[in-house]
């Protein structure tokens, strides 16, 4: 009996350990950012002079005409450029709208990653900065505004234990709370909120499942790569976006901080 019960207590789960340590680096990120604006402001500077030529000879006064507009295009992009810097520098950001968010999720995330691949930036490195960002920038715009019956917790199928038989991707509810995963925790904790938990198979069925329950918002645990892509995708929803824990790797037994989304429910709900 005692052998018996010290591998039990062995086997027991101990929650995910930490993932290799990786600190965004903000100096790249800043430098992309900077990067991108100035190259956005030169193109459309080039819209203005290339066409200058033949405006001229139709009306004098067309050239000016397209020279404010794309005037009011650069001071937007540098504006833009500098709240988006000062919320990655000061972690608060200046302007509670949503507009600045879409500019740095539709725009700037796009030319950073072509801009990080000439210059050699891991592509990790991008991804991770722009998710700390966006998580400021989705805490400074909405506010604590939300009621929980419209959150969403979406989280990925590998944090199941891999081993287990029980399928909860179509009802969570189906957890025996074993403890061998942090499932059995999330459940409880979106019952003590009165959240709605869904486990996702894939971006797809996330993407359904987010068209299907219509939420005010959404709190999101995958990798970098399915955050982001996840975060460009669901916007203007906003999304507080939590990367995962990989003791195993990818796909494989992931884990979770359970304070690190009791922290998000709290920052957003009412």
């Amino acid at each position: 009996m005692a052998e018996e019960k010290a591998e039990n207590n062995a086997e027991r789960w101990e929650g995910s350990p930490e993932s290799i340590s990786y600190k965004p680096g903000k100096g790249a990120f800043l430098a992309l950012l900077a990067a991108s604006g100035l190259g956005l402001a030169l193109i459309a500077f080039s819209l203005w002079v290339i066409p200058t030529i033949g405006l001229g000879n139709i009306h004098p006064w067309l050239p000016y005409v397209l020279g404010g507009l794309v005037l009011l295009v650069i001071s937007f992009l540098l504006i833009g450029t500098l709240f988006i810097g000062i919320a990655a520098l000061q972690g608060r950001f200046l302007v509670k709208s949503t507009m600045f968010r879409g500019l740095l999720v539709k725009l700037f995330l796009p030319v950073m990653f072509m801009a990080g691949g000439i210059m050699r930036i891991p592509r990790i490195k991008i991804e991770r900065a722009f998710i700390e960002i966006n998580n400021r920038m989705v805490r400074a715009s909405c506010g604590k505004r939300f009621k929980p019956e419209k959150l969403l917790i979406l989280m990925p199928h590998c944090i199941q234990f891999d081993n287990c038989k029980i399928k909860v991707t179509r009802n969570v509810r189906n957890c025996a709370a074993c403890g061998k995963c942090e499932i059995g925790e999330l459940l409880s904790l979106a019952d003590e909120f009165g959240i709605n938990l869904f486990i996702s198979t894939g971006g797809t069925v996330a993407r359904r499942k987010v068209y299907e329950e219509r939420p005010d918002a959404v709190i999101a645990v995958a990798c970098e790569r399915d955050l982001t892509s996840g975060v460009q995708d669901a916007y203007p929803l906003p999304v507080w976006a939590i990367i995962n824990k990989r003791p195993h790797g990818y796909c494989m037994e992931t884990g979770v901080a359970i304070s690190e989304i009791r922290q998000a429910i709290r920052e957003m709900i009412t």
